[in-house]
């Protein structure tokens, strides 16, 4: 068999297999190795998300402190009315649950349910849309009744989506908004900055980009176990320490690593609830400051608690934290956010998957053919070692160039984000040893010559100086 047909053989198994780790992906290697590579470009993104933490969000925990303080768990309906009352002193701009409430479980849910009435901010309840269906909400004993007449139900759960927040979810037919997209819509209704397009074409799932900054004033309102530093760094002088850590982790002390790769303060001002509850709160000019006029999201911290995310940059948060990072997204790149896009219809495949694809058979054929037009020309006295250098370096250079332009597109046109597109720059390191070798081929007649007069000018001088002798 010729070396033509062999490589034509090569080439097509490999198509064939890379055809099958897209659509099989058998053991889900493919998912896990994304996930993988997905945290690493989101933590080293991080620097670059925003200058400081959002002045638009406040998180509000329900803590252990404040669990203990009031002997309810979960909160009482009366304890929740109380807390509703002393944010709303302060004039937030909206308010969000991230509490579940199924059942009743407790007095004065009457009081609970006129103070959701009463606010002249919307207050927006957490909902999963597949228990909140169209015969529970008209039926008027339902506690899920009752609370959707007095505040507005917005989704905290969904399927499908894997690690993406979606904007909305399928509801009775309907759709029903995720809480950081209803929390978006009333801020953009309120905005001059927000144009009604950046609601309208809102569809694709969004990639959650987290940021590493932390409110300067956090440790006065949520007391943490470490101290935030205020260090300041430039975005490329963070981004030079986690590629440093990133890089060499295999070797870096634990300790270290983990204080590097792990933020300990949250991205978000945030205030304990025991805090809110504390004597002389109500009167506070701080608390004031920090709630008027801010989208605040309440969510439970509590020791053994289910309910948390984990952020390539914190670790384990609260799973309040996802909501209002996503709302984030909306408010600081709008109709520009990240966006994970839909299958296509073919064997579940993305038009990111189908263009990876596509690219990475066309650099496989490239490789192939160049190998073959190398084996065969290598000892063609027409070829001096110039041009075999530039026919090393011009395949690399198409390869290179047509993987830019693929991101490019992605990112500025499609706003496909750096997680969906990281396999195209993968492509490049995967190939680059195979030109590399070539490369050394072709310059290795130089270094050839190079040795041997180095050889004959050591011998030489050895020969002279012996003769000096």
């Amino acid at each position: 068999m010729s070396i033509s047909i062999q490589i034509f053989v090569k080439a097509i198994i490999a198509t064939i297999l890379i055809l099958m780790v897209f659509i099989i992906d058998p053991l889900g290697i493919r998912n896990s190795a994304e996930d993988h590579y997905e945290d690493h470009i989101l933590r080293l993104w991080s620097p670059f998300f925003s200058e400081k933490v959002s002045d638009e969000i406040v998180v509000i925990l329900i803590d252990d402190e404040y669990i203990e303080t009031t002997n309810s768990y979960p909160v009482s309906y009366r304890n929740l009315a109380r807390m509703l009352k002393i944010i709303s002193r302060f004039e937030p701009q909206s308010v969000f649950y991230d509490i579940l409430q199924h059942h009743e479980h407790s007095d004065s849910l009457d009081r609970w349910l006129a103070t959701l009435k009463s606010q002249q901010f919307p207050v927006f309840m957490a909902s999963n849309s597949d228990y909140d269906t169209e015969e529970r909400l008209n039926t008027p004993t339902s506690l899920r009744h009752k609370i959707a007449n007095a505040a507005q139900l917005a989704a905290v759960s969904w399927s499908g989506e894997g690690r993406y927040y979606p904007l909305s979810v399928p509801w009775n037919d309907k759709k029903m908004n995720t809480a950081a997209t209803a929390m978006f819509i009333d801020w953009c209704t309120r905005s001059t900055q927000c144009n009604v397009n950046d609601i309208v074409n809102m569809d694709d799932s969004l990639i959650v980009q987290w940021t590493n900054k932390h409110a300067v004033n956090q440790e006065i309102f949520f007391p943490l176990d470490v101290s935030c530093s205020n260090k300041a760094q430039s975005q490329w002088l963070q981004l030079k320490e986690l590629l440093i850590i990133s890089v060499t982790q295999g070797i870096q002390d634990q300790d270290k690593l983990d204080n590097t790769l792990r933020k300990r303060c949250p991205p978000f001002l945030t205030i304990a609830a025991s805090t809110l509850s504390a004597p002389g709160a109500a009167g506070s000019e701080e608390l004031k400051r920090a709630i008027k006029g801010k989208m605040v999201l309440v969510g439970y911290h509590v020791t053994g608690s289910v309910d948390s995310i984990v952020s390539p940059v914190h670790g384990t948060l609260p799973g309040v934290y996802f909501h209002a990072m996503a709302l984030d997204n909306l408010i600081t790149l709008k109709g520009e956010y990240w966006r994970s896009p839909r299958d296509t219809g073919l064997f579940n495949l993305s038009v990111v998957d189908v263009v990876e694809i596509v690219i990475q058979t066309i650099v496989l054929f490239i490789v192939i053919w160049f190998r073959f037009n190398f084996l065969e020309r290598r000892d063609s006295p027409e070829l001096n070692a110039k041009q075999k250098l530039l026919g090393a370096f011009i395949p690399m250079i198409i390869i290179i160039v047509v993987i830019a332009i693929s991101i490019a597109i992605f990112h500025f046109i499609l706003h496909v984000g750096v997680p969906n597109w990281y396999g195209l720059i993968l492509i490049i390191f995967i190939d680059l040893p195979v030109f590399f070798f070539f490369i050394f081929e072709a310059v290795r007649p130089k270094i050839h010559l190079y040795k041997e007069k180095i050889c004959i000018f050591a011998s030489n001088t050895k020969h002279k100086s012996k003769n000096t002798q």
